[in-house]
């Protein structure tokens, strides 16, 4: 056993084995990443901004583990926070390369100052993870409820009621590109940073917003995003909420963000805007649409169970702070 350990060898990922290490990397998180959305998110960051990828190797070749950690996401940068991820193919572990994988991970934190380190753990995982995480040190600092939407059998009779009592209330529903501008995508951009700020999320937890430009390229050049599925509600020219879609891998599609700004809610604005959105795919042709929420988020969670949005598994978000 000793000398397959010491077989295994930890390197840094090399392009032509991004396919491969993603293949290994997606059983360990919800949200699947395919080779160009992974090069997409690393023109967001600013340039040297350092990112930990690492494969570890069996001597036949086998890719037996890998690990990642960023600084940022979606060109936002975390504040004293590192994003890790530690995975082990079934074959090799209780061979201590989760631990030396981990270590990797922490040390590249703490080599950029970082208090913490987050990690995601799929639920399904949890069995494995708990043992490991654990006595690492780890805590767990919250939990997404995903779900999942079958968009052809949701009763979508209600919307264009919804949507007259919003406009005599002075609230338009729109896609966002009948009202594509440079103003319109300023006052996204303003727009979207309360509506970030105020989603759920422990205080201690914290980040630096996105220029305009890094925010502009995140949403109008990602090659997921379905900009004619992307939906504003908006008072005069003033957007009050938003919701849009982003296509998978495996050709579903997920809700890439829903919110409304604190002073319009509880008006139905954002049960209209996912109404938009599922209307769309289903004409679209979209067989299922995911999604997530703080497991704590019961307005939204209430939402989706009423858009025929099935609960599947958690993530649980565990957070481990560094020395000083």
């Amino acid at each position: 056993m000793a000398s397959t350990r010491a077989a295994l060898v930890i390197r840094p990922l090399e392009p032509a084995d991004l396919e491969r290490w993603l293949e290994l990397v997606n059983q360990f998180q919800y949200w699947q990443d395919d080779v160009e959305a992974l090069r997409f998110d690393d023109t967001l960051r600013p340039a040297g901004e350092p990112v930990l990828r690492l494969a570890a190797w069996a001597p036949d070749g086998g890719l037996a583990g890998v690990a990642d950690a960023v600084l940022s996401e979606d060109g936002s940068r975390h504040t004293d926070r590192a994003m890790g991820l530690v995975g082990v193919a079934p074959a090799y572990r209780r061979q201590s390369l989760g631990s030396r994988l981990a270590e990797e991970v922490e040390r590249f934190a703490a080599s950029n100052a970082c208090r913490w380190v987050e990690a995601e753990v799929r639920e399904r995982n949890l069995p494995v993870a708990l043992p490991f995480i654990g006595p690492r040190g780890y805590v767990e600092l919250e939990r997404y409820r995903t779900s999942v939407q079958t968009p052809s059998t949701v009763d979508l009779r209600g919307l264009d009621d919804l949507r007259r009592r919003l406009e005599g209330e002075g609230i338009e529903i729109a896609a966002f590109p009948a009202i594509d501008s440079p103003r319109a995508r300023d006052e996204l951009y303003r727009s979207m940073l309360p509506i970030w700020r105020d989603m759920p999320h422990e205080a201690h937890v914290d980040w630096e917003d996105p220029t305009p430009e890094t925010f502009s390229r995140s949403i109008f050049e990602r090659p997921s995003v379905l900009l004619d599925g992307f939906f504003i509600a908006r008072e005069g020219e003033r957007i009050v909420g938003l919701s849009y879609l982003a296509r998978r891998p495996d050709g579903d599609a997920e809700v890439g963000d829903t919110g409304v700004l604190r002073d319009y809610r509880r008006r139905g604005i954002a049960r209209a805007l996912k109404l938009m959105v599922t209307r769309y795919a289903a004409d679209h042709g979209i067989a299922r649409v995911h999604t997530d929420n703080r497991a704590d988020n019961a307005g939204m969670l209430a939402i989706n169970r009423e858009l025929g949005f099935v609960p599947g598994e958690q993530i649980v978000i565990f957070e481990k702070t560094l020395s000083s």
